[in-house]
């Protein structure tokens, strides 16, 4: 999901305007034993979930800066192995940070519990209830767009 676009450009007043964006990007290969090899890397991008069969969650890649901040930094790439019943959910930053109020549906990793009630379902399914429950803790229309993918082995 951009924020802007990436590159320098001048801003109004003369001056160089920086632009940043997050990025999530992975690689994913089918094993023999009916798993996936996923290869991440984030970039200021809310971090992609891992959901086990057994509900247990956790973070599938590490944070790291936005594009376009820093400038040569280096990025590096995570590889985790999805096993047959696990559940990989990414999203964009306008699920995690869908307001109600002052809070945020994210704050004390909300995301995270949503995914955890989710052990057991089908990859529609899950991106059913977590689309659904982010809906209802905002109410009304989404100021940022909501966009979720869940990857399951089979």
């Amino acid at each position: 999901r951009g924020n802007g676009s990436a590159g320098r450009r001048r801003a109004a007043w003369g001056g160089p305007q920086t632009r940043f964006l997050s990025l999530l990007y992975g690689e994913l290969t089918p094993l023999d034993d009916g798993g996936i090899r996923c290869t991440l890397a984030s970039a200021g991008h809310p971090l992609p979930l891992l959901l086990g069969p057994d509900g247990e969650v956790r973070t599938a890649a590490r944070p790291q800066t936005l594009l376009g901040v820093v400038e040569d930094e280096t990025y590096t790439s995570e590889t985790i192995e999805l096993a047959p019943g696990d559940s990989l959910l990414c999203v964009t930053d306008g699920v995690t940070e869908r307001r109600s109020g002052s809070r945020q549906f994210d704050d004390g990793d909300g995301l995270a519990r949503a995914l955890a009630g989710c052990a057991g379902l089908s990859a529609d399914l899950i991106a059913e209830r977590i689309r659904r429950l982010v809906h209802e803790f905002g109410g009304g229309q989404p100021e940022d767009d909501l966009a979720l993918l869940v990857l399951q082995a089979e």
